[in-house]
């Protein structure tokens, strides 16, 4: 039970319900009335920790994620947002454009204004960017992103993901393949990648082409014509997330190549589109809101005191059969 459940329960906001239980500011006999109401009703508690966060140099945390316009971000920021709301936090979000000097100008910014920790989705690995964390002395917790094992972190299981794909695309009969995969800068990119690697060395009768990308609809577009000059066009093409997918089943279409009849294309997110596109996309569903909530309750644990040693959380994901794939 959150305080998300009480505002839903309410029909008020979650700040309406913070700025209630926390007597912090003016809020209406009316919306008072349902805040307690539905706090009575649900019997929610306050967030012990949270309570003992409220006295926080700032209050503030900064956010830095790389694109705004991937649908898979918004949802990353709206589950730590939910955590924050309900400690009395105000979030700071930044969008780097998978700019690495940008990104460090934020840190920089951020620091400046003493927030009292970072959730960082960088767009690469960089030693600039962890040695200036590290002089910051701040708690800092990577989404997305595993660094190495001097911060804490909170990933879906990305190699687990890829392999469960690559089974059910083997159980189809398939063993003709392209992969289209992210950028290798990104750990989450070289974890999906290392699956299909894996993969094909242990099926000795499969063939995969490969081609790396950025997790966007164009790099799908972009892949799938490279890959179309060098290799004659497999049975099904494996992607690295559902923006690169959707870029492939358009690059297919404009190439006269139906999916799923002529070939299969998987995803990996199973973000709002991949239920809608044409054709419905088999994927992977990981959860962007579970990964934003997860690490923004790690980090306000490091905050209090109460986690001292960093520590990965590996969330699970979830095989999702749609129209895009069919047995040979």
């Amino acid at each position: 039970m959150g305080i998300k459940q009480v505002a839903d329960y309410a029909g008020v906001s979650i700040a309406t319900v913070s700025r209630v239980l926390n007597k912090s500011a003016n809020v209406s006999e009316v919306k008072r009335k349902k805040v307690l109401d539905a706090v009575k009703t649900l019997g929610y508690r306050p967030n012990d920790l949270a309570r003992g966060l409220r006295n926080m140099p700032t209050s503030t945390i900064g956010v830095i994620i790389p694109d705004i316009t991937n649908p898979f971000f918004p949802s990353v920021i709206r589950g730590a947002g939910d955590i924050l709301h309900e400690a009395d936090i105000t979030p700071m979000i930044y969008n780097s454009d998978g700019n690495i000097d940008i990104e460090i100008e934020q840190i920089k910014t951020l620091i400046s204004k003493r927030v009292d920790g970072l959730l960082f989705m960088h767009s690469e690995e960089s030693k600039r960017v962890i040695d200036l964390i590290e002089s910051a002395n701040m708690p800092v917790v990577f989404l997305d992103r595993v660094e190495d094992g001097r911060f804490a972190s909170v990933k879906s299981d990305n190699y687990g993901g890829m392999k469960i794909i690559m089974d059910y695309a083997y159980s189809l009969g398939h063993r003709d393949y392209w992969y289209i995969g992210g950028e290798s800068k990104v750990s989450s990119a070289r974890e999906r990648l290392q699956a299909v690697f894996d993969f094909e060395r242990d099926h000795s009768d499969i063939s995969i082409k490969y081609a790396s990308t950025t997790f966007s609809y164009e790099g799908g577009l972009w892949a799938f014509e490279l890959l179309k000059k060098k290799f004659s066009i497999p049975t099904i093409i494996i992607c690295g997330n559902d923006l690169i997918a959707f870029g492939a089943i358009d690059a297919c279409l404009k190439n006269k190549l139906r999916v799923p009849y002529d070939i299969s294309v998987t995803g990996f997110d199973d973000g709002f589109l991949a239920a809608h596109y044409n054709p419905p996309l088999t994927t992977v569903a990981q959860s962007p809101y579970d990964l934003g909530a997860t690490g923004a309750k790690l980090l306000l644990e490091f905050i209090s005191g109460k986690r001292k040693r960093a520590v990965t959380r590996v969330l699970p994901i979830r095989l999702i059969i749609r129209q895009s794939t069919t047995q040979l």
